[in-house]
C-alpha cells in the first residue's frame, strides 16, 4: 500500500498505465472534501452523472459476457452522447472493467471516475505503473479507509456534487455486500436507482422484491422498497429486453 503525506490541500498526481494510458488521481484524508476533489482534478460540473454500482471480482464469466453487450452498445455510447460523468469503484474487475473497456472500445471522451479506499489501492511507487486499477478510467479518488464499503459515502457525495442541479441516476448491476451499502446510501441521497434484473446476485434480489407482493418482500428490503418504489425512485429493468429499450429508459432520466 502506498503511503503519502497528508497536506491540508491534497495534491493531484498522475497514474501511468501500460500502453500509454494515464489518469489523474487524488489521495484524500478525512478532512478533505469532494468539492476540493472536483476543483483539483478540474472535473467539469454541474454535469449529468451516472453512478455505477454492483459486482466486481465475484462476478461469473457468464454474467460478464451477458452484460458486455449492454455496456458496449448502451452504457458507453449513451454516456458519450449525453455528456455524462460516470462514477464507479475504479478497480479492474466486474462492472468497472466492463465500462472501462467499453469506453476504450468506443474511443469515448466522457469522464470515468473511480473511487476506492486507500487500503485497497495497489500502487507501486514511484511511477504507479503496476496496479489493479482499471486503466481506461480518467480520474481516481483514493479515499480514507482500509475496507471495501468505506468509499461508498464518498461515491454518493461526489455524484451529488458533480450533478446538482443536473440529473443523476444510480444503476445497480449484479453486486454483493458492498453493493448493498451503495444501494442504501445512494437512495438516501435522493438519487433515483435503476436495478438491472437478470444481472445476478443482489440486483436480482432487489428486482424480485420489487415484483413481489408486499407480504412476500424480504424484511431486509421491505422498508426501502415501500419508501422509494411508489415515487418511481426505485425501478427495475429486465436485462433480456432489447438493448434499445434500456437506452430509451436511461434517456428518460437524463433528457425527459
Amino acid at each position: 500500500m502506498l503511503t503519502m503525506a497528508d497536506p491540508l490541500v491534497p495534491n493531484p498526481f498522475t497514474i501511468f498505465f501500460p500502453g500509454g494510458h494515464r489518469a489523474q488521481a487524488l489521495w484524500l484524508a478525512p478532512h478533505h472534501t469532494t468539492g476540493q476533489a472536483l476543483d483539483l482534478l478540474a472535473l467539469e460540473h454541474p454535469r449529468p452523472t451516472l453512478v455505477l454500482v454492483g459486482g466486481a471480482g465475484w462476478m461469473e464469466t457468464a454474467s460478464m459476457q451477458r452484460l458486455q453487450v449492454l455496456f458496449n452498445e448502451v452504457l458507453a455510447p449513451l454516456s458519450e452522447d449525453l455528456g455524462l460523468t460516470v462514477i464507479d469503484g475504479g478497480t479492474d474487475a466486474g462492472v468497472m472493467q466492463l465500462i472501462g473497456q467499453a469506453r476504450h472500445r468506443l474511443g469515448g471522451t466522457f469522464p470515468l471516475v473511480g473511487v476506492l479506499p486507500q487500503g485497497q489501492a495497489r500502487l507501486n511507487a514511484p511511477d504507479f505503473s503496476e496496479c489493479d486499477l482499471e486503466p481506461n478510467h480518467t480520474h481516481f479518488l483514493l479515499t480514507p479507509g482500509q475496507d471495501w464499503g468505506s468509499e461508498s459515502p464518498w461515491i454518493s457525495d461526489l455524484a451529488t456534487a458533480l450533478a446538482k442541479p443536473k440529473p443523476a441516476l444510480t444503476l445497480l448491476v449484479n453486486g454483493g455486500k458492498v453493493a448493498t451499502t451503495d444501494f442504501h446510501i445512494n437512495l438516501a441521497a435522493g438519487r433515483p436507482m435503476l436495478v438491472l434484473a437478470g444481472s445476478g446476485r443482489f440486483a436480482d434480489e432487489v428486482a424480485a422484491a420489487l415484483a413481489a407482493k408486499a407480504d412476500d418482500i424480504p424484511p431486509a428490503l421491505r422498508e426501502v422498497i415501500q419508501r422509494y418504489q411508489p415515487s418511481g425512485a426505485l425501478l427495475s429493468f429486465d436485462i433480456n429486453l432489447p438493448a434499445a429499450n434500456l437506452r430509451r429508459q436511461l434517456c428518460a432520466y437524463f433528457v425527459g
